[in-house]
């Protein structure tokens, strides 16, 4: 049974406590920022509309999710969760809604779905979300009264009479938009030193029409609030893709030393050595070998690619092809087959051919090269005149010579040579010997003169 819903996000805090400029949902964690975890898990139940509430670095969390179809409303003053639900009341359409902090990016899918349903079998006006921590202290304590509904919450600082359970309140709802639910919110304060019980405090006010479901892993529920919170739910993350990628065929030598984003996929056979980062949308073939200290994001690579010491930045590397140690191939390089890319070798929005070889100190930007060219050390293409780009190209087993400049917009031809330290200024046809030298001069005794000069002088 499909249960209509919207969904809430509160994303208007400044997380004072990350002593950050930036907006706390902004933080990252392996290549993506808090709020892309909740929006994505939130998106796989397909609510009727997601809701952002805005509002520190407005502008910034509102470009990073634009062009979702999301719906945004401003909390321009950060007074609190009430307060940020009475700013999203007049965009929420759905008969019930889900409330989510930005900053829980573990949250399960299979708890949101559960708690809806929950919510919805018992006709309850408001149900959250609890979890059992091995330090409760410092949470809104969840006491049930003897049908097991919540009675309501209670702060263990306020030392209370009453014995605490060890069970506590999430900052996750499910709520009926419903004329009695927006009352009680409205009667609660929107006080901003009390905003972490203020949502907590409709349970007394609703009850009984209340509802809660305790999730059994406490860590997947814990929001981030200081640096430390996001250490530790990076390593809970890292720990989830590691065990996917070993189950899948994959070795990660030192899992504690490889970061790796969740939308990254490997071959069977692959190893990733430590110090290696990969994020985005990065595919990796079979029996390829990764690192030590490769940084590789949104870029696919084939079956037996070697990528050492390097930077591959929206590249795509087919099956074969070496790339280091201390490469970078920025965004449209294309690699063909068992091609060679190695020490200090820029690569930029160009096409290498199957078999080329570029063994160290070129760039090769805005350019097509043939299938086994051979690329001297120290050649650049010369792609940019101050205004704009310009392309080269080089023919099929063209061999270009040491510390070469190509001039774009050029053609070399298909087995032309270029002789060393030349400036190609002009097209080169093919199978010819081009020579863009100056006359070389020699001056007898000259720098000993000049010695003797300076002496007297």
């Amino acid at each position: 049974m499909s249960i209509p819903f919207d969904a809430v996000i509160l994303a208007a805090g400044k997380g004072t406590r990350m002593k950050s400029r930036v907006p706390k949902v902004l933080h990252g964690i392996l290549g993506y920022p808090l709020i892309e975890y909740v929006v994505r898990t939130v998106s796989s139940l397909d609510p009727e509309r997601i809701i952002v509430v805005v509002g520190y670095g407005a502008e910034e969390v509102r470009e990073y999710l634009s062009g979702r179809g999301l719906f945004f409303v401003e909390q321009a003053e950060q007074l609190g969760t009430v307060h940020a639900l009475r700013v999203a009341r007049d965009v929420v359409v759905s008969p019930r809604f889900l409330v989510l902090p930005g900053d829980v990016p573990l949250v399960p899918r299979d708890a949101l779905d559960e708690l809806l349903r929950e919510h919805f079998a018992r006709g309850a006006l408001a149900s959250f979300l609890t979890f059992s921590p091995p330090e409760p202290e410092g949470y809104g304590r969840v006491l049930r009264d003897e049908s097991g509904i919540p009675a309501k919450i209670v702060d263990g600082g306020n030392a209370p009479a009453e014995p605490l359970s060890g069970e506590v309140v999430s900052g996750i709802y499910c709520m009926e938009n419903a004329p009695e639910l927006w009352k009680a919110l409205g009667a609660l304060s929107g006080d901003g030193a009390q905003r972490d019980h203020c949502l907590a405090d409709l349970i007394l006010a609703l009850y009984p029409r209340v509802w809660a479901l305790e999730w059994p892993d406490p860590d997947l529920l814990r929001g981030v609030d200081t640096r430390a919170d996001l250490t530790r739910v990076e390593g809970i993350l890292r720990d989830r893709i590691v065990r996917r990628l070993q189950s899948e065929g994959v070795t990660v030598v030192d899992p504690a030393a490889s970061y790796i984003g969740p939308d990254v996929s490997a071959g069977i056979d692959t190893v990733i050595h430590p110090g290696t980062h990969i994020y985005g949308r990065t595919g990796i073939g079979e029996a390829c070998e990764i690192g030590p200290n490769a940084y590789i994001v949104d870029s696919r690579l084939g079956d037996r690619v070697r990528v050492w010491f390097s930077v591959l930045e929206g590249a795509w590397v087919d099956e074969g092809t070496s790339i280091g140690p201390y490469a970078h191939l920025r965004p449209g390089a294309r690699i063909g087959k068992g091609a060679r890319i190695g020490n200090f070798v820029e690569v930029k929005n160009a096409e290498i051919g199957d078999g080329v070889r570029a063994g160290h100190l070129a760039y090769i930007g805005d350019a097509e090269v043939g299938e086994g060219t051979n690329i001297g050390a120290g050649t650049i293409t010369c792609n940019y005149d101050g205004i704009r780009k310009h392309r080269t190209v080089i023919g099929k087993g063209a061999f270009i010579g040491s510390n070469t400049a190509l001039v774009a917009p050029v053609t070399i031809g298909e087995g032309a040579v270029i002789g060393a330290g030349s400036v190609i200024t002009e097209d080169v046809p093919p199978y010819a010997l081009a020579l863009g030298r100056a006359r070389q001069v020699v001056k007898p005794d000259w720098a000993r003169r000049r010695a003797e000069e300076g002496r007297e002088g």
